[in-house]
């Protein structure tokens, strides 16, 4: 398992493009892209120092925690599905940019293109290599802000908050079986990813995995039907939310350092 010391500092500068886009995020914590020095901490303690591991420790029980539970009981997030997907567009842009900016200076002349628009299945995106066009990975990206505070209650006693809360819809008209069949036949499991910004008020980055670990994790962990809210439906009462999860294990992830690097390599190699 593989970590960059630097992942936090390129985080920040993910950041700063969210921030210059003022998105605004429903029932948002206060430190929502922003990083400080106790990041750096809860990230040492809660990923680093745990990489690999099968059981995460016991979440620090501090102020931050306090406040984290405090805030997101009082403020619960109403689903709005449509208010979601275009939040979810706005982040997109933001890494979409961030990626390309990141690796211009360093001779990687790129573009994070959609690639979910071409084919029904597809992940969200793909990194092309502007020269020849060559396809060096395909990625699907998904945004979480907010941790699932009973999931030690309501999924598994060895889960944690802050690790098992990186959620995998599955109910969406069966787009993962789908998209799984596709990529295992298609486009290959070594070249799919998925990749998720994911920004509590203990540990912020951006955090991926295979897509072969991401189903080796589909074929093993019994998924999770979420109590249904009035904004899974649309208007004619038919259910548009996804209320059926995977939660993957943040200790097998690797992070933001780690995949730029991956983009680089296979920028030079591929």
């Amino acid at each position: 398992m593989h970590y960059s010391s630097k992942s936090t500092d390129i985080y920040q500068e993910l950041t700063i493009i969210a921030n210059q886009n003022n998105l605004s995020v429903p029932a948002a914590h206060n430190s929502l892209f922003k990083s400080s020095d106790i990041t750096r901490d809860y990230i040492n303690q809660l990923y680093i120092n745990q990489l690999g591991n099968e059981i995460a420790v016991k979440r620090p029980a501090d102020e931050t925690c306090r406040y984290c539970e405090d805030f997101h009981l009082k403020h619960l997030k109403k689903i709005d599905k449509y208010a979601d997907i275009s939040l979810g567009k706005k982040l997109e842009d933001c890494f979409q940019e961030f990626i390309v900016k990141k690796l211009k200076p360093y001779g990687v002349d790129i573009e994070c293109l959609r690639a979910d628009s071409e084919k029904k299945n597809m992940p969200d995106f793909k990194i092309v290599r502007k020269g020849d066009q060559k396809i060096l990975m395909y990625f699907e990206f998904k945004a979480i802000f907010r941790p699932f505070l009973t999931i030690e209650h309501k999924i598994n006693k060895q889960y944690e908050c802050y690790s098992n809360s990186l959620t995998l819809d599955l109910s969406n008209g069966k787009k993962l079986l789908t998209q799984r069949q596709f990529v295992e036949k298609d486009l290959g499991v070594d070249d799919v990813f998925y990749v998720y910004w994911y920004d509590l008020p203990c540990v912020k980055g951006i955090y991926w995995l295979s897509s072969k670990t991401v189903y080796e994790i589909m074929d093993i962990q019994a998924p999770y039907d979420r109590n249904y809210t009035p904004g899974d439906y649309n208007n004619s009462g038919e259910k548009i939310g996804s209320t059926n999860k995977l939660y993957l294990p943040l200790l097998k992830m690797a992070d933001l350092g780690t995949f730029i690097r991956r983009i680089y390599n296979w920028y030079f190699n591929k």
